[in-house]
């Protein structure tokens, strides 16, 4: 009797067949792929043809890119002028002198204007500043080739308010470094509280 019991129960599972899933392959989620091998994976690197074993920055790239991206320049302006006081003058030869040494850089001026006035006023008075600061590089040396200004006026400011702290943050140059293979490297916002206190 125990036998036909033990049979009874083991037949319902005699029909079960149980089968394993095939394996599947996982794939990563992103795509950490380095082609050149330098560390730094393709995705996010500007300068993939960096030779083996090289010393390369956050981007990939070698060489003297690092004194690139520290290079800045910013000028501040007086309200309603677009002459370049004494105090820039170091600015101006500082830049100059990195625009000697690295031949295959330009310089992108972006000249800003305060909120007040009329925004087609401001606009003018903003590509003013630009070229003010153009005419400086260039009579430090700098090719007025490797010079370009494009003025934005009112259109971003970097302090949002109508105090005077504000306003004279705003009426800036700015410089962004361009490579002329590569395209923008750097634009730099650069700003001091102190230095816009006695604008």
């Amino acid at each position: 009797m125990k036998t036909w019991i033990l049979l009874a129960l083991m037949l319902p599972l005699a029909g079960c067949t149980v089968t394993a899933e095939p394996e599947r392959e996982t794939l990563p989620e992103y795509d950490l792929t380095d082609m050149d091998r330098d560390g730094v994976i393709t995705a996010r690197d500007n300068c993939l043809d960096t030779p083996d074993k090289a010393s390369v920055d956050n981007d990939g790239c070698q060489g003297n890119e690092n004194q690139v991206l520290q290079q800045d320049i910013i000028v501040l302006f007086a309200h309603d002028k677009s002459n370049i006081t004494p105090k820039y003058r170091d600015e101006i030869n500082r830049m100059a002198t990195f625009m000697e040494k690295n031949p295959e850089l330009k310089l992108l001026l972006e000249g800003h204007a305060s909120q007040v006035g009329t925004p087609e006023y401001n606009l003018a008075l903003s590509k003013r500043r630009a070229q003010a600061v153009r005419q400086a590089l260039m009579k430090e040396g700098v090719p007025g080739e490797r010079l370009e200004i494009i003025g934005y006026g009112e259109s971003k400011p970097l302090l949002m308010g109508d105090d005077e702290q504000s306003a004279a943050a705003n009426r800036r140059v700015v410089g962004a470094l361009t490579n002329m293979r590569e395209g923008v490297r750097m634009r730099w916002n650069v700003y001091s509280m102190e230095n816009a206190s006695d604008q």
